[in-house]
């Protein structure tokens, strides 16, 4: 395993969230690695297995598959306005399968819903 696959490794593991790509480069921000480099890394994790990839808000996020409480296990709201994204581990979302293509039966599912978050909308509110 490179160094720098073994940085990406490392940083997952000890992360209390998904990173993007971007909380990657920050965190990484003093080691020789190149940005491409990093992007291949959580890449090749994701696709190995090792890694799981999934995209809220617009942005791909990394963590380690498995991980108790994985995003893919719960649904994330996220605000249209700022961007914040909120994981709604207590909510559940129970899809009928039923009239579904054959080949999503055998996929994932990934919710999420969008509109306002509380600070965003009372600064809404506030302003009209």
């Amino acid at each position: 395993m490179t160094a720098s696959r073994a940085a990406v490794l490392r940083l997952l593991g000890t992360s209390e969230r998904p990173l993007t790509h971007q909380d990657v480069v920050d965190s990484l921000v003093g080691e020789p690695w190149n940005r491409s480099t990093l992007y291949r890394n959580l890449m090749d994790l994701a696709d190995s297995g090792i890694a799981h990839r999934t995209v809220i808000g617009g942005l791909a996020r990394f963590e380690l598959a498995g991980r108790a409480n994985s995003c893919i296990e719960h649904p994330h709201f996220v605000c249209t306005a700022c961007g914040e994204v909120s994981h709604l581990e207590k909510a559940s979302v129970r899809v009928d399968g039923s009239g579904l293509p054959d080949c999503v039966t055998g996929g994932e599912f990934e919710v999420q819903l969008r509109g306002r978050c509380d600070a965003c909308h009372g600064a809404a509110i506030a302003t009209a």
